[in-house]
C-alpha cells in the first residue's frame, strides 16, 4: 500500500503547475424554469469533483472562475398513441460558460456552449424530473470537459497562459 503512496499518480484532468483551485459561480438564468441554475449548480459542483484534480472553492478566493449562464430550457412532446394518449417526452437545456482567471481578469476559455437533450416515456410523474436531472448532469459534465481540455496555450481559442491538462 505505501509503494502506491507518492507515485505521482492522480486521477482525473489536472490544471498544470499554475492553478490549483476553481471556483463555480451560479450561472444566471434566461429560461422560464425557476431554479434551473440551482440544480445546474449541483451537478457541476459534482462533475467538477468528479473529473478534475483541483481544489474546489468559494469564487471570490479562487484562482479559475467558471461563469455562466442557462439560456434554453424547453420541454419537447414526443409520440402519442392511437388515442392521443401522451406517451413520451423529453427537455432540452442548453448553457454558455466561460472559464476565467480571477488573479488577470482575463477569460481563458470560452464562451462554450453545451446541450443536453434527454427524452423520458410518461410512466410515472418522477419521470420528467429525472430527465432533466440526466439532462444537467450531462451538460455539466460537458461544461466541464469543454472548459478544462480545450486549454492548449498557443492554439486558437486559447489564451497565453491558459492552464494544461496533464
Amino acid at each position: 500500500m505505501t509503494a502506491l503512496t507518492g507515485c505521482g499518480y492522480t486521477t482525473g484532468l489536472t490544471l498544470g503547475p499554475d492553478y490549483h483551485s476553481v471556483g463555480l459561480e451560479i450561472f444566471g438564468n434566461d429560461t422560464p424554469e425557476p431554479d434551473l441554475e440551482l440544480s445546474l449548480h449541483r451537478a457541476l459542483t459534482q462533475a467538477t469533483r468528479n473529473m478534475l484534480d483541483a481544489q474546489l472553492v468559494d469564487p471570490d478566493r479562487s484562482q479559475l472562475v467558471v461563469r455562466g449562464r442557462l439560456t434554453r430550457f424547453q420541454r419537447r412532446a414526443g409520440l402519442r398513441s392511437a388515442d392521443n394518449v401522451w406517451m413520451e417526452g423529453g427537455v432540452w437545456i442548453t448553457a454558455e460558460a466561460e472559464l476565467l482567471d480571477r488573479r488577470r481578469d482575463v477569460v481563458l476559455v470560452g464562451p462554450v456552449r453545451a446541450e443536453a437533450n434527454v427524452g423520458y416515456t410518461r410512466t410515472n410523474r418522477e419521470a420528467e424530473p429525472n430527465a432533466r436531472q440526466r439532462a444537467l448532469n450531462n451538460l455539466a459534465e460537458r461544461l466541464v470537459l469543454d472548459l478544462f481540455t480545450g486549454t492548449v496555450p498557443g492554439e486558437p481559442g486559447s489564451a497565453p497562459g491558459a492552464p494544461t491538462v496533464e
